[in-house]
């Protein structure tokens, strides 16, 4: 396979391709055990287990990506990144194991957590691989990664499901299978452009915890936010209820991470900028992406008030008819959801990280100060308009960072 890197377009079309066939085919999990369980009990595990594994799923990463892709000068050598992945993997599984201990999970649900934990682990670490080809503007390998394991975890997660009707033995096959690729394939190609063999320093994981603690923490948070009115829905409600909330709130995460497409593979580009203080550039290049969300978010918009009802119906049947209702509010979050993620990884490029921890302490004290009237007022909707809320809060807090940083008299103009 040649080495030479790509170019910005290259890098989004690879990535747009095998990210949206990975995200089709996690949605197609949840849609899956749907059709095929003779319950709503093992979509309502599922839900429950993907609503908690995505807090710890936070802590794993550590949201170093931003931070590795924009790190230039090469503060921490992969090695180090490496080892650091495998320190935060540690701390989310004990995490997730005191966390689903502490509000008393049965045991079947318990089990369920702990394995689609599991398979998020195997998700963390391929992330800091991508991470390593990104930066060297190589996101053709992730693109094909993200596309086979995509179709792998449906196929092995379907055929196990419909032989056994236990969400449990599924998910454990699903990320066996996906192990397995990943030590064939990712960890292979990742091996052509980094030494990334863990380099264990117990000084250099701790300088490197406290240089990622405030915006890991932030994310942590940011998380917790996100997820928690899911939990408070389900312990107020059962997880049947849960279950046809994620089942409908599922398919709107693709303006999320379509979104991501955009301004993923010119994360590098922005770290560069802003490291040559390009002012006028890098402007330009927030304004253009910003653009460009905005477009995409309309267009999601306008075709969910069109084709949301029928979609709907049409891949999950009658049954579902009466909880399209709740399908435009998670569509509404989900647009601003984006735009949070994009201010989020300028700032991390801009350094801002106490700046991005207070931000989403605030916002989650705000978040869990509102959640439950809103609840018990709205039910499944009162999910949907807290986190509106919410990311109106934090987007409203970031983008006065932002301006402040790029307003500020050291960061000079200089043009291309």
């Amino acid at each position: 396979m040649k080495k030479e890197k790509l170019s910005i377009f290259e890098n989004m079309i690879w990535n747009t391709v095998g990210s949206f066939t990975y995200l089709f085919c996690q949605w197609l999990l949840t849609l899956i055990v749907v059709r095929i369980s003779s319950d709503m009990e093992n979509a309502g595990n599922l839900a429950l287990a993907i609503s908690i594994t995505n807090i710890f799923f936070s802590l794993a990463n550590f949201n170093v990506r931003p931070y590795l892709v924009s790190d230039l000068k090469n503060k921490y050598i992969s090695n180090e990144y490496s080892a650091f992945r495998i320190f935060t993997g540690s701390i989310s599984v004990i995490g997730c194991v005191v966390y689903s201990i502490f509000f008393g999970y049965s045991e079947k649900q318990f089990a369920t957590i702990m394995l689609y934990m599991l398979f998020k682990l195997g998700e963390s670490w391929v992330d800091l691989l991508h991470g390593f080809e990104q930066k060297v503007s190589r996101m053709d390998i992730g693109g094909i990664s993200l596309f086979v394991r995509g179709i792998l975890s449906v196929f092995s997660f379907t055929v196990m499901l419909y032989c056994t009707d236990d969400v449990n033995k599924s998910i454990a096959v699903m990320a066996a299978c996906t192990f397995c690729f990943i030590l064939i394939y990712d960890c292979n190609m990742a091996s052509k452009f980094v030494n990334y063999i863990p380099k264990i320093s117990i000084g250099k994981i701790r300088e490197m915890f406290f240089e990622f603690l405030p915006v890991a923490f932030g994310a942590f948070v940011n998380t917790i936010s996100s997820n928690v009115p899911r939990q408070v829905l389900e312990a107020k409600m059962g997880s049947d209820t849960l279950g046809y909330y994620s089942t409908i709130a599922t398919p709107a995460v693709i303006v999320q991470v379509a979104a991501s497409y955009v301004f993923n593979p010119v994360l590098t580009q922005f770290a560069l900028l802003y490291n040559e203080k390009k002012k006028s550039e890098f402007v330009k290049l927030i304004i253009k992406i910003s653009g460009v969300l905005v477009t995409l978010s309309i267009i999601c918009i306008v075709g969910a008030l069109i084709l949301g009802e029928w979609g709907l119906l049409f891949l999950y049947g009658e049954r579902i008819q009466e909880y399209v209702y709740l399908f435009m509010p998670v569509i509404y979050y989900t647009c601003l959801n984006a735009f949070v993620w994009f201010f989020w990884n300028l700032l991390v490029i801009m350094r801002k990280m106490k700046h991005l921890l207070m931000i989403n302490i605030i916002g989650a004290i705000f978040c869990l100060a509102i959640m439950n009237p809103i609840i018990s007022v709205y039910g499944m909707n009162g999910v949907s308009y807290t986190m509106i809320v919410y990311s109106i809060v934090i987007l409203l807090m970031m983008l006065s960072v932002m301006v402040k940083e790029i307003c500020k008299t050291d960061f000079v103009e200089q043009e291309i």
